[in-house]
């Protein structure tokens, strides 16, 4: 028995380093080797758009690789069974753009037009009263036509990290000192509410405020969003995974534990943990589109120049969660405030951004919380409870239906990492080592706008494979 499992160890090792060097294109491998063209890692926003074009526009065989049971990422639709309504807990609405409407039709899913009509009331959570901003700190249309002239200054912010070095001073500065320079604080209290998730706005550099609140934004909140007519967002990856399993495309609940994508011959592979068991994954590209941290990307091989890069990065605890009891009226959105008008009336984090309805017939309350310091799960919902009873007055009957951590959010660097050239080195990683990059950290927090950027790496990755693998 004994050498017969030696055997069998040296066969299995065998394999692993030899394993589909010359398969053909769509061919099985070894039993225990899934050989694809494209490993795709991560199943959010980026993650199955990439998986469904590269296999039914591109035709390039693929598998996604996701952790959670579910794709999706940040999109979570919530079923309220005292009303049997959905309520989405993640992505709420998509700008109006044709990679958005030309989605959604893939996969026969109706859109309607949306505009967002709250009515936004000042309160300090932390005591529930009312506050007044002063009226400097009121926005008004002159400003938002001020805040329109500042982001015509730097072109392409919908299309990604893309501007000359030196990089302007002004992506640099402290977006505070940006606001006071161009005489745009009044916007501050406005891009805080709706804007939730960016952290702490008065420090961070220029260049992230502009991406979040951009053109695009601007627009949509004038013209109108797109969202799906049967009011779940999570249809489309239901359907996308669906689809994704009749093709063997898709490992869920699954786990990279080592990457090994500088082998010799036309493959690289990963081991991968899936509740089956342990598999081989071989690829000839690999699309990484998760969030790179030090600890999503544990157990990856990755160099020198992408751990330098990666480790760079600074991020956000953000989260969003559902309420029952303690409903507000249909329309108003309670927006935290803080009791200090020099520093714009924000809240100091870990704190929530608002409070507000949901769709109707549900009497749920929407929560948006967000922290700068490592927080449990468990401590985050404790906070949202705590602070929700305080604003609303309501000490006793607030229970949390639902929540969603979204974290690590908002991914950004240092203003001198900025300065010296930060992300034109984070796309020089395009093409490298076998491997491609999508997602947030890469462009910003915005389904539609990604799934634009990430139609340029397909198509970066379609040049590559041509140059490669056309022969």
């Amino acid at each position: 028995m004994l050498r017969i499992l030696i055997f069998e160890l040296v066969i299995f090792l065998w394999h692993i380093g030899n394993a589909g060097a010359h398969l053909p294109k769509n061919s099985s491998g070894p039993a225990h080797a899934i050989v694809r063209d494209v490993v795709i890692i991560g199943g959010g926003a980026t993650g199955t758009y990439a998986a469904i074009r590269l296999q039914e526009d591109f035709n390039r065989s693929v598998v996604l690789i996701e952790r959670e049971e579910a794709l999706g990422g940040h999109t979570r639709t919530y079923y309220d069974p005292n009303t049997s309504s959905t309520i989405e807990l993640g992505v709420i609405a998509f700008h109006d753009l044709p990679v958005v409407r030309k989605y959604f039709a893939r996969f026969d899913i109706p859109l309607t037009k949306l505009f967002f009509n709250s009515t936004m009331e000042s309160y300090d959570f932390l005591n529930g009263r009312s506050v007044n901003l002063p009226e400097r700190l009121q926005s008004n249309v002159e400003m938002f036509s001020a805040w329109s002239r500042q982001l015509q200054r730097f072109p392409n912010l919908d299309e990604g990290y893309h501007f000359p070095l030196p990089a302007p001073l002004d992506l640099q500065r402290p977006f505070e000192q940006f606001a006071r320079l161009y005489n745009l604080t009044a916007l501050i209290p406005f891009i805080w509410a709706i804007d939730q998730g960016i952290g702490d706005m008065l420090q961070l550099p220029t260049l992230y405020v502009l991406k979040s609140f951009g053109p695009q934004m601007l627009r949509s909140l004038t013209t109108g969003f797109l969202a799906t007519k049967r009011q779940n967002n999570h249809e489309i990856y239901d359907q996308a995974l669906m689809r994704l399993k009749k093709t063997k495309s898709v490992l869920v609940n699954s786990k990279i534990l080592s990457m090994a994508r500088d082998v010799s011959g036309p493959y690289g592979r990963a081991i991968v943990r899936t509740p089956s068991g342990e598999r081989v994954v071989q690829a000839k590209q690999f699309l990484f589109t998760i969030p790179p941290t030090r600890d999503t990307l544990t157990g990856f091989d990755l160099d020198s120049e992408e751990e330098t890069l990666f480790s760079a990065f600074k991020y956000i605890n953000y989260s969003t969660g559902l309420l029952r009891g303690g409903p507000i009226a249909y329309g108003v959105t309670l927006c935290n405030r803080g009791s200090d008008p020099d520093v714009y009336s924000l809240p100091r984090l870990p704190a929530i951004y608002t409070l507000g309805p949901t769709q109707k017939p549900s009497l749920l309350t929407g929560v948006k919380f967000g922290s700068n310091t490592t927080m449990t799960v468990e401590q985050m919902k404790a906070e949202i409870v705590a602070e929700s009873a305080k604003a609303l007055r309501d000490n006793s009957s607030l229970q949390l239906a639902a929540f969603a951590n979204h974290g690590p959010y908002a991914l950004s660097v240092s203003s001198e990492s900025i300065r010296d050239g930060f992300y034109q080195r984070l796309y020089g990683l395009q093409g490298r080592r076998r491997s491609f990059w999508t997602g947030a950290a890469w462009h910003t927090h915005d389904s539609s706008l990604l799934w634009n950027f990430t139609d340029t790496i397909l198509s970066r990755m379609q040049q590559d494979w041509t140059s490669s693998w056309s022969n």
